[in-house]
């Protein structure tokens, strides 16, 4: 078991494992249309437009290349087994299919939150909106912004790491929740769906620090398409 959790939160197992999520994000924002693009997927590839028009090539060889040197540093380190990937995948449904109830403990009854109330065009694009949720926003802000906030905070202005840690997570969290009334594709405000969304980043924010970037992108995913089918039932 200690294995098992070491090895699930290695950063180049966790891109192999979400490498399947992203070609099939990719393939279905070609097929469906750039409408359907994640907000944090534009600002992720933002910085690849000084490209031009090779900033999608630019984009997807860094995605070899980084896919490359993961399994080169896998193999270097132990030989890879994608057998870990199975039990990675079912710990992140086990989160997706808690994580809606775990929030529902802290906001229902005073704030209550229906799954309606998330902006869904349709099921399949729906699904597509999800996995770009699941990849770009846990890269942008939980592999990113959370650690650039963490370093800032701790290394910087030399805070405790405990109290630099919760605050980073809190910060990234409402960061993440405001995210989503940004925009000609944001949700109408209100104060439910906000609390909702801060609750769900701290949590990913968890997920993400004790079990690796891998199972956070997934649980994200996974939960994003849960809702979807809730939507359409």
């Amino acid at each position: 078991m200690n294995d098992y959790l070491t090895r699930s939160r290695n950063l180049p197992k966790s891109f192999l494992f979400i490498l399947p999520l992203l070609v099939f994000y990719e393939v279905g924002i070609i097929l469906c249309g750039s409408e359907t693009k994640n907000t944090a997927d534009v600002i992720i590839k933002k910085p690849f437009e000084i490209f031009g028009n090779h900033a999608t090539l630019a984009f997807n060889s860094l995605i070899i290349i980084v896919s490359f040197c993961s399994i080169f540093y896998i193999e270097k380190k132990n030989r890879l087994s994608c057998g870990i990937f199975i039990p990675m995948f079912l710990e992140s449904a086990a989160y997706a299919f808690s994580l809606g109830y775990v929030i529902l403990f802290f906001v229902y009854g005073y704030l209550p939150f229906n799954v309606t109330d998330l902006h869904v065009q349709s099921f399949i694009n729906g699904i597509i909106t999800s996995l770009g949720a699941g990849i770009y926003e846990e890269i942008l802000f939980r592999l990113l912004l959370l650690s650039i906030l963490y370093l800032v905070i701790v290394k910087v202005f030399k805070l405790n790491a405990i109290i630099g840690s919760l605050l980073s997570i809190l910060i990234c969290a409402c960061i993440f929740s405001i995210m989503h009334y940004i925009g000609m594709a944001g949700d109408s405000f209100s104060v439910s769906t906000f609390l909702f969304r801060t609750v769900a980043g701290v949590i990913l924010s968890a997920i993400f620090i004790f079990r690796g970037l891998g199972i956070a992108v997934y649980t994200h995913a996974i939960y994003d398409i849960l809702i979807i089918n809730n939507a359409y039932t």
